[in-house]
């Protein structure tokens, strides 16, 4: 059960990959699946684009704070731009402001937290 489990997840990520690519719009992953790529270890960024002070109250694991007005200064922690980022803030303003910026200086691997921290608090509360 749980090799179909990785399996269906692989195949939705990888159609969620190829929908940004073909749509050159970002891609939206469900903490449900954030959730499965932290435990199999996301090759990636995990960014959180909220205040240092909101990141302190609470934050998906192993995830990088960089607030979206600061976020030109921090490139290199990002790594290149076809590094995969899943950049989410506290309700999706912030992270949309942040993707478009990353977009716009060569990011082609962004992904988005379906429904941001809310979402992910929400679903770790179940």
């Amino acid at each position: 059960m749980r090799l179909i489990q990785r399996f269906a997840t692989g195949l939705c990520l990888s159609l969620f990959a190829w929908q940004a690519i073909a749509n050159d719009s970002p891609a939206y992953i469900t903490p449900v699946s954030v959730a499965e790529l932290v435990e199999q270890g996301f090759d990636g960024v995990i960014l959180d684009v909220r205040t240092p002070e909101e990141f302190a109250e609470g934050h998906i694991p192993n995830a990088v704070n960089i607030s979206h007005p600061l976020l030109t200064e921090h490139l290199a922690t990002l790594g290149k731009t076809d590094t995969p980022l899943l950049v989410y803030c506290r309700s999706g303003r912030r992270a949309g402001i942040a993707m478009e910026q990353l977009h716009e200086l060569g990011y082609s691997q962004l992904h988005h937290l379906s429904g941001d921290m809310q979402a992910w608090q929400a679903h770790h509360k179940q």
